[in-house]
């Protein structure tokens, strides 16, 4: 089969979307994770390493998202410490990471986006992104984490562990009228902006830039629109069965 990444007549491996070590923080209490996905018809599964598809990329391709991958995994589950988090009124609103290497971390959100937009899987296909999946495609292939605007990325985290917020299907919205996909990666939402509009107002300042801080929002979980709906759907899900 052909290669989604490099084009190249290859035989295709087995690649996560949402790398591997991400669902590791899910087992923490011995408990296998369980993939619910809200299309109709489609049974909850139990996955102990979570989606795979296995009509992407060859195993080359696979090897160029590792050291992303790895990075942005260190990057995020790092040690967080009191005095980094940003408070008003007492409340802890944001957390300052410092700085990052602009152009692993970079590549490795918009390396998962294309990832997800690629994929025949379920759980992703609320990912659509038509003409742009070409330019984000060039990116990725060409190591390249593009300017500020380019497929430009914030974060936020929800004030539970990850164990607890488990990874929802990711989707897409509007942010000022301006439109973005989130990536849900254990406890962490990626909000990548698939526009050329400009940075909307509520989102100056955060996207990831060279040379600065990393920033945060931190976000209540039991309150979000996210808990409400993964109860819901957990509700109404038939009993789980085994990849």
């Amino acid at each position: 089969m052909k290669c989604k990444l490099c084009n190249q007549e290859k035989k295709l491996i087995q690649a996560h979307i949402i790398p591997k070590s991400f669902h590791a923080p899910l087992k923490e209490e011995g408990q296998t994770p369980i993939i619910i996905t809200s299309k109709d018809g489609v049974y909850p599964k139990r996955s102990q390493t979570g989606v795979y598809d296995v009509e992407i990329v060859c195993e080359d391709c696979e090897k160029m998202f590792s050291p992303w991958d790895d990075y942005g995994n260190k990057f995020l589950f790092q040690e967080l410490h009191d005095e980094n988090y940003v408070v008003s009124n007492g409340e802890r609103i944001a957390y300052n990471f410092g700085l990052c290497d602009y152009k692993k971390l970079k590549l490795f959100f918009i390396s998962i986006l294309w990832r997800a937009s690629v994929s025949n899987q379920n759980m992703f296909g609320r990912v659509q992104l038509g003409s742009y999946e070409k330019k984000l495609k060039k990116l990725v292939l060409s190591n390249n984490p593009g300017d500020i605007e380019d497929f430009s990325v914030a974060l936020s985290k929800f004030d539970a562990p990850a164990n607890e917020t488990g990874i929802l299907n990711p989707d897409r919205t509007r942010y000022d009228g301006v439109i973005h996909y989130r990536l849900y990666l254990g406890g962490y939402m990626a909000i990548i902006k698939v526009s050329s509009q400009p940075t909307p107002k509520c989102f100056q300042g955060l996207y990831l830039a060279p040379e600065q801080n990393v920033f945060f929002i931190v976000r209540e979980f039991k309150q979000s629109k996210e808990y409400a709906a993964m109860v819901y759907t957990a509700k109404n899900a038939r009993n789980p069965s085994s990849v």
